[in-house]
């Protein structure tokens, strides 16, 4: 849909040019990374799908602690420290049956509960939570199916402009190297809550997170290492 109506835009300008004559100003699309910037670059909550849980964080938690939680088939809300994961019903991928790592590949799903493992760390600048075992999510087309990780960013509090320090990245393990797994995925972007102060986004699959709070990326796909990152 997006497409559409860019290029809808784009034969519209094309039309009003010709007609008022300016044939000297030259309409430049956008390239395919200024593209996927754009499809990935965290926007507000407003504009977030309307399958999206709807969850408040307080801050109250410990910024570095662990924690055990057990998640069955029905799945639910499970808080860690001062951040939140959510999962809808039968969305966790079976380990013993399915491929880490293929994301979108069709699974089937838990049919017990199974235990998780989070560790949240404080280290320079950045908090970081480490989730294990490895595990994946059920693929669906639907944002009410979606395994959903929220993040308390109070500094998001009446942010304007470019919310990109608060972008949801992901990494493989407390204090790896940060990627914007949106920029090849726009299902993976990061909506921000500027009224209360929280960063959420769908995840694919169990590791390592970060909230941004300034980037330094290289390339559409977004590897990047800002020492003044706060990681989940």
């Amino acid at each position: 849909m997006r497409q559409r109506n860019y290029w809808v835009v784009v034969a519209n300008v094309a039309v009003i040019a010709a007609l008022a004559g300016c044939s000297d100003n030259t309409f430049v699309a956008p390239t395919a990374q200024q593209d996927a910037a754009s499809s990935s670059a965290p926007v507000t909550m407003m504009a977030a799908p309307e399958g999206r849980p709807s969850l408040s964080l307080s801050g109250t938690g410990p910024s570095n602690t662990s924690s055990d939680f057990t998640v069955g088939p029905q799945g639910g809300v499970f808080f860690v420290g001062n951040h939140a994961v959510v999962f809808p019903k039968m969305s966790i991928c079976d380990p013993k049956t399915s491929v880490y790592g293929e994301w979108d590949a069709p699974c089937r799903t838990i049919g017990k509960p199974i235990q998780i493992h989070a560790v949240v760390r404080n280290e320079n600048g950045r908090t970081w939570v480490d989730f294990s075992p490895e595990l994946r999510f059920a693929p669906s087309a639907d944002p009410s199916r979606w395994v959903w990780m929220y993040m308390y960013t109070p500094d998001a509090r009446g942010a304007t402009g470019d919310l990109s320090r608060f972008n949801i990245l992901y990494a493989q393990s407390i204090g790896g190297v940060t990627v914007d797994d949106a920029a090849s995925d726009p299902t993976l972007r990061t909506y921000v809550d500027t009224r209360t102060g929280i960063s959420v986004r769908r995840i694919k699959h169990f590791s390592g997170y970060t909230a941004s709070a300034g980037r330094d990326c290289e390339s559409a796909l977004g590897e990047c290492t800002s020492d003044t990152s706060n990681g989940f």
